[in-house]
């Protein structure tokens, strides 16, 4: 180094001591223009790791507990100084942190040390200018750069998986603007039920006596299959294979709750109507063994029946999963119920696999379904590749569940209690601006909900959404469509969208929204794959979910997964016009 460089570095060291003697305070950390990270090591390793070692790693059970350990908040940037404070009221110091240029305060605090550890919510890859106020007059003023490094995590306080989806650069270099929009967990928790207790149901009961005896029957059943289990657990299994088409019923709600239970108990052929309601086909869809019908009209129960041919008497293994609430009847007995609901993640045959007893030749299947988040989607195969333990363990559980659901009956429904407190309400209203609530949430989610938990200045708008495969369904495009209007306004602006993880619905309408806004797809991987800091699950991945949002774009055209989320929402009625506008209010002006 020459001699000129070590006497401006000796300057340039003395600055914040010459800048002391005047004013009585000395910045010490960060020092004038160093870059602070904001993510804590453990992000920082995981979003600079390759994407093939992510996702390998993705499905190890110590690796996501290390990275929900490492927690989903970013990174605290601490500031330390010298100096002193004469004798008052009040915190000795006072620190301000304002974003440059504009000058506007993420952060402002107080304390009586000589050390502060500041979450501001601090923007990724900006200029900062930083102040610390004495008691009495004094002060010192320095600068600062945030780390060029997405996402911008965000401590919602009690709401979870927080981030700003803008901060990774996009199309033409240009940044996508962050404090625009925000992709979060609910807001408030699902609504939820409350029960009547035991006492109350036996009270009420019409025969409380029929009622204890079909509770004891069934704790009979569970004796029985937990004895088989503990000995050889063998059962004379027989074939029999699904009809590729099964008959559909849509009957009015208020039907089936009239005459459904008996009709189902009565019948063992497909009748010509169900509660009347006339006959449909359902075929299978691409998958092979999902039988799914779309969510547009999915507002009541459906009924699908199919028969199928057993090669003896005996045991027929089944493997089952509905979206979300089913119970099965074989030959007008109920022998499995999920109408709490399916309880599995994703949605598949491998669900639910146990054993229904059958007779040689032709057995009736019926399925009951209330619609979930997807509408009716029905999942089932004959003879999954299960121990036989496993299927009696099954139908074991199944049977506990049934015991407890008899004195399980719904009371009212009640509403979710909000996230939002007097602690981050400052932070949602305040610092992130937001304007406008986009819930992604089903009818049911959201059950006596009448605006945003932020408050009447907030616009709650509940778009029930698909997620993954289901984007590309009639549900998910008549969806996506209307969530996409409210971002063609700039008048909603800032925006928070979520559904209640902020992982799957959320997720998938985060992709498309960075896809058409040309953020490479390491970072579209990267944006779903952060919601690991939050959720430990090795079921949330990328071959079970991830990609299947991914391949659903393959059926349109491009070369790249940009070109084909463009065609979709093209095909969805959008105009180019309309792209290029959303790309005008979510991109800065070009470096």
């Amino acid at each position: 180094m020459n001699r000129n460089a070590i006497l401006a570095a000796l300057l340039f060291a003395a600055a914040p001591a010459l800048f002391a003697a005047e004013d009585g305070i000395r910045l010490v950390e960060p020092a004038e223009g160093a870059v602070v990270p904001l993510l804590n090591e453990t992000q920082r390793r995981y979003v600079l790791m390759p994407r093939e070692e992510r996702v390998n790693a993705y499905t190890n059970e110590a690796f996501r507990r290390a990275l929900r350990d490492g927690g989903e908040v970013p990174a605290k940037v601490r500031f330390a100084w010298k100096g002193t404070a004469p004798e008052g009221e009040g915190p000795a110091f006072m620190v301000e942190v304002r974003r440059k240029p504009d000058g506007k305060v993420f952060f402002r605090g107080g304390t009586d040390h000589h050390h502060l550890a500041a979450d501001g919510c601090f923007e990724i890859a900006r200029e900062w200018e930083w102040t610390v106020s004495a008691r009495g007059g004094a002060s010192a003023t320095g600068t600062f750069r945030t780390e060029d490094l997405a996402p911008r995590l965000i401590d919602g306080g009690d709401v979870p998986n927080v981030r700003d989806l803008g901060g990774r650069v996009g199309l033409g270099g240009r940044r996508v603007r962050q404090g625009l929009v925000y992709r979060s967990a609910g807001l408030n928790s699902n609504a939820s039920d409350v029960f009547y207790t035991r006492e109350e149901l036996l009270a009420e009961a019409a025969d409380p006596a029929a009622l204890l005896a079909q509770e004891a029957a069934l704790s009979n059943e569970v004796v029985r299959l937990r004895a088989e289990l503990a000995g050889s657990a063998r059962l004379a299994l027989v074939s029999g294979e699904l009809p590729p088409q099964w008959t559909l019923f849509r009957p009015a709600q208020a039907a089936f709750d009239a005459d459904g239970g008996a009709a189902l108990a009565a019948l063992r052929e497909i009748p010509e109507a169900f509660c009347g309601a006339p006959a449909e086909t359902l075929s299978k869809n691409k998958e092979g063994d999902w039988y799914i019908h779309g969510r547009a009209k999915a507002v009541g129960p459906a009924v699908l029946f199919a028969a199928v041919d057993a090669s003896d008497d005996g045991w027929l293994s089944l493997g089952c999963g509905a979206d979300w609430f089913w119970t099965l009847y074989v030959n007008g007995e109920l022998v499995f119920d999920r109408r709490e609901g399916n309880d599995r993640k994703p949605i598949g045959a491998d669900n639910f696999a146990f054993p229904v007893r059958v007779r040689k030749g032709p057995n009736l299947l019926a399925v009951v379904l209330k619609p979930g988040s997807d509408g009716w989607r029905w999942c089932c195969k004959t003879s999954p590749a299960v121990p036989v333990a496993t299927l009696l363990q099954t139908l074991a559980d199944n049977a506990q569940y049934r015991i407890d659901r008899l004195f399980r009956v719904r009371k009212c429904r009640q509403p979710g209690t909000t996230r939002i407190n007097d602690e981050n309400r400052d932070r949602w209203l305040g610092t992130l601006g937001v304007k406008t609530d986009v819930d992604l949430r089903s009818e049911g989610e959201v059950y006596g909900m009448e605006g945003s938990p932020l408050g009447p200045t907030v616009a709650w708008i509940n778009v029930s959404s698909s997620a993954y495969g289901g984007m590309q369904e009639e549900g998910g495009r008549k969806a996506f469509t209307k969530v996409f209007r409210v971002f063609l306004d700039p008048a909603n602006y800032p925006i928070d969208f979520h559904c209640i993880a902020g992982q799957d619905r959320t997720g998938a309408v985060g992709f498309i929204l960075n896809a058409l806004l040309g953020v490479e797809e390491e970072e579209l991987w990267l944006d779903w794959e952060v919601t690991a800091f939050h959720n430990r699950s090795t079921d949330f991945n990328h071959e079970k979910l991830f990609n299947k949002l991914v391949r659903g774009f393959d059926r349109w055209p491009g070369k790249t997964i940009h070109e084909r989320v463009e065609a979709y929402v093209l095909d969805l009625g959008f105009t180019p016009e309309d792209i290029a506008a959303f790309r005008d209010i979510m991109l800065e002006p070009a470096p």
